[in-house]
């Protein structure tokens, strides 16, 4: 029988693996930057170069590859603590998507610094602390 606090944790997981699954969508299948990119940029995507278009497309790319592995493993762990049970996949998965998170925040915060763009830095930093929540709740039983 699961926990209360196994539940809580599996839905925090859950949540933030289904905004990553998003993120992962909307930036593998870009065909330009996000809004706030253009605002960091000072200019809007069609003023760009064809080369520099095709490196910031490339970089998005690997920043949706981010995205998915994060989803991936939020989105898997509550099934596979069904399966094997151990500290190690409770705390290491989500302890993964959690430097994807804080990495995220800090250079959605740092791009914020340096252009007053209103970059997604609270979501990022939303998620690291529900992450953390997350694997709080999920030592618990321990």
């Amino acid at each position: 029988m699961q926990t209360l606090s196994h539940v809580i944790s599996s839905g925090i997981y859950l949540a933030v693996g289904s905004v990553s699954a998003v993120m992962a969508g909307k930036t593998l299948l870009a065909k330009k930057v996000l809004p706030f990119h253009e605002e960091a940029a000072g200019r809007p995507w069609v003023e760009l170069e064809p080369g520099v278009q095709s490196v910031i497309l490339a970089l998005m790319r690997v920043s949706g590859l981010g995205f998915l592995v994060t989803a991936l493993l939020l989105l898997l762990l509550p099934v596979s603590t069904y399966v094997n049970d151990s500290r190690d996949v409770t705390l290491v998965l989500p302890a993964v998507a959690l430097v994807f998170c804080l990495g995220l925040f800090f250079v959605n915060l740092q791009l914020r610094a340096k252009t007053g763009a209103q970059t997604p830095w609270k979501g990022a930093l939303y998620a690291a602390v529900l992450l953390v929540v997350g694997m709080g709740l999920s030592m618990a039983k321990w």
